[in-house]
């Protein structure tokens, strides 16, 4: 039992970081089975935990709705916003050719082999990022592997991760989560360190 104060530190210190340099985010989606990223063929993580996975493509269609997100000279904030968006519409265009069109905000609100869980989420969106990436549309950003937040010290009583992003300028690390919303929504992009403190959208008032 003298071990889980240390554990818990240890975790504590290894997601806690809210600054520094992007970490291979490679190892981790190889670890979960995806080993090839190419922006022509899209792996799609989904059925809780990356147990299933599908593939599916672009259209030229559909690619340029995502390309005109992204304009010339953005700003770091701006290229966040337009990161957000980007995940919503990868979700939109792979969710009708995968079946996970209809996936809903959480866990287990919904059962079935078209939902997501965060692994699923954090790995996709870490995926669509990696097409980002290949297409050249990031110039502000790096990415990073997932970050999980862990119980109590995140605001719930479970592990959550996420999908993050690094500021080349500055170093900020920015959690980019889209669990907290049905597929095609954007994608909530938040300063990590208050992700890791238990942020979540705010609800609507009653």
């Amino acid at each position: 039992m003298k071990l889980w104060p240390l554990l818990f530190c240890g975790l504590l210190m290894a997601c806690g970081t809210s600054s520094g340099p992007a970490r291979d985010y490679h190892p981790y989606l190889q670890a979960k089975g995806i080993t090839t990223l190419s922006p022509s063929v899209i792996p799609h993580c989904h059925g809780y935990g990356c147990r299933l996975k599908s593939y599916a493509s672009l259209t030229k269609a559909e690619e340029t709705k995502i390309t005109r997100l992204f304009k010339p000279k953005m700003s770091a904030d701006k290229e966040r916003q337009a990161v957000a968006a980007a995940i919503g519409l990868f979700e939109t265009f792979l969710g009708q050719k995968t079946g996970t069109a209809a996936d809903v905000a959480g866990t287990y609100v919904q059962l079935g082999n078209d939902q997501h869980d965060c692994v699923d989420e954090s790995v996709n969106t870490t995926i669509y990022l990696d097409v980002m990436k290949q297409k050249g549309w990031l110039h502000q950003h790096d990415i990073s592997t997932v970050s999980t937040r862990i119980p109590l010290v995140g605001g719930g009583m479970g592990f959550h991760q996420t999908a993050v992003i690094v500021e080349r300028a500055s170093g900020r690390r920015y959690a980019v989560d889209s669990w907290f919303h049905d597929n095609g929504a954007k994608a909530e992009i938040v300063p990590l360190q208050d992700w890791l403190y238990g942020w979540h959208p705010a609800r609507p008032a009653d």
